[in-house]
């Protein structure tokens, strides 16, 4: 698939009215999107879907839902083989040993010997793999340290409500930015911009917004094969309410959750940040490191 090609955007020829050939295009696409999520497809076709997923919601929601069946199938646990069924394993292979030894002093037949242990390792591999399943693919949620997290209700701060309400309404259409707009992003806000390094995230796209009347950053993520958004404000206003102020004193990132999203916040320097995506709380405490790194 290295040489493999697309273009899902609108065709030049194409009319503005023509769904047919815009739900064929999502057709073609759709049979992409396991591959896409499971990180097997090369780079120039996954650049090509990137560009798709800014601005389709219903493939942001397709993808999402394969990475909520790969953490749920992560969650599964493990049977193990029963006694009775490694008995008969067990059995099984010294009677065909038996078998290929032959009478006294017959010479050994290694062609029935070779073929025997390879159909035995066969089944036992196949056994092994449908206990297993395709657990080992799933990407497994680190334990959350509940003692670093202090819970607050989204509603009752102004500042995660109107972040809250504002990644609602980018989420439900193109993302406004592009990721080498950083530079330009950085000269409109008057605190330090740095997006967040960890191999689990890539910078999709930056703008500027406003938030009650308080200037903010966001930086796009492709963050575990879903869109997260990192908003950044000044200092003062990161702390403006109590329940910000807290748990910081404390030493605690502060979370919250609101319907489908989880919020995860933490002050950085000369300014605040507010990590927000459609994930668990759990999911979004394995950027800890990511954060302690600001």
């Amino acid at each position: 698939m290295s040489d493999l090609h697309l273009n899902f955007g609108p065709q030049p020829h194409e009319r503005h009215g023509d769904d047919d050939a815009r739900e064929a295009r999502h057709q073609v696409l759709a049979t992409l999107l396991g591959a896409y999520s499971d990180g097997e497809l090369p780079p120039e076709t996954a650049s090509q879907i990137d560009a798709h997923l800014l601005g389709c919601v219903r493939c942001r929601r397709e993808v999402d839902l394969h990475a909520v069946m790969r953490e749920r199938l992560g969650r599964e646990l493990q049977p193990v083989a029963s006694a009775a069924l490694r008995a008969r394993i067990t059995a099984q292979i010294e009677g065909l040993q038996a078998l290929s030894a032959g009478p006294a002093g017959a010479v050994p037949n290694r062609w029935w010997q070779l073929t025997s242990v390879r159909v035995i390792a066969g089944v036992l591999l196949f056994a092994g793999a449908a206990m297993l399943g395709i657990r080992g693919l799933s990407r497994r949620t680190p334990s959350v340290d509940s003692a670093s997290l202090a819970s607050v209700n989204a509603a009752g701060v102004p500042l995660l409500a109107t972040i809250l309400t504002d990644y609602r309404r980018v989420m439900s259409a193109d993302l406004p930015g592009r990721a080498r707009d950083l530079d330009a992003v950085r000269a409109a806000v008057p605190f330090p911009v740095e997006p967040l390094h960890s191999p689990t995230l890539r910078l999709l796209a930056a703008w500027t917004t406003d938030l009650g009347g308080d200037p903010a950053a966001v930086l796009a993520y492709r963050w575990q094969d879903r869109i997260a958004l990192e908003y950044i404000v000044a200092e003062p206003v990161f702390f403006r309410h109590p329940a910000m102020r807290a748990p910081v004193a404390q030493g605690m990132l502060v979370a919250a959750v609101s319907e489908s999203q989880s919020v995860l916040a933490w002050p950085a320097s000369e300014s605040g940040v507010v990590f927000v995506a459609d994930a668990s709380v759990a999911a979004l405490e394995a950027l800890r490191p990511a954060a302690r790194a600001r």
